[in-house]
């Protein structure tokens, strides 16, 4: 039976990643310097997959590293994987918020809370849900086997958490900006289970690298 693969990558850094600021789908915020100096450096150092088709968040933090890892592609725009809008608590630090009520009931009951102008929980996992099955579907219809995704850390961890094995918690599958994870799964167990299997890290390289940059400090 013919497998897909997807490379499920996350975007590069951002501003407010490094500051620590809520930024989701209510803030359209670029790259930083840093985030693409970064990609740069893990395009250069490791490996990205070939693949037939690349997909993204409409997020510019998402196109524009779909620009820099994957230069020769154009990319199909999944608007189910954009980020979860964090509605009153975007752009703001968690120093910000921390005095805020209306946060801490947040932190606290993310299932039941939603934030003013914002996303429910139950709204973002069912549109993350859907935008990778549109995903999966489009490969199968359009007979691609093997394809890359940039999206968000979040989104990642969530889709993993939900439908990938081994089964693992959403905190057990966080990625570094510029890296994610390969999974794969077929018509069948796609269709009929909703399920896929997480094959490997990447870009590949990557833990190695990884390693010798904690060897030297």
């Amino acid at each position: 039976m013919l497998t897909y693969k997807l490379h499920l990558i996350r975007h590069g850094l951002t501003s407010a990643n490094t500051e620590g600021r809520y930024v989701g789908g209510g803030t359209d915020e670029p790259l930083c310097d840093t985030g693409i100096k970064s990609l740069e450096f893990l395009k250069n150092t490791c490996s990205y997959p070939e693949v037939e088709k690349l997909y993204s968040s409409p997020m510019k933090r998402s196109t524009e590293t779909c620009g820099i890892i994957y230069p020769e592609y154009e990319y199909t725009v999944v608007e189910n994987l954009k980020e979860c809008n964090f509605g009153e608590f975007e752009n703001k630090s968690f120093d910000e918020l921390s005095s805020n009520e209306r946060f801490t009931h947040w932190l606290s009951h993310q299932n039941e809370f939603v934030p003013q102008g914002g996303e429910s929980n139950a709204e973002f996992v069912q549109r993350c849900a859907e935008g990778l099955n549109e995903v999966f579907i489009d490969m199968m219809k359009s007979n691609i086997h093997e394809a890359a995704c940039v999206c968000h850390g979040s989104i990642i961890a969530l889709l993993l958490s939900m439908f990938a094995y081994p089964q693992k918690s959403f905190q057990e599958w966080t990625s570094d900006s510029g890296c994610g994870f390969t999974v794969a799964t077929n018509t069948q167990l796609w269709t009929r289970d909703n399920v896929m299997e997480a094959v490997e890290i990447i870009p590949y390289g990557w833990g190695e690298v990884l390693q010798r940059m904690q060897e030297n400090g």
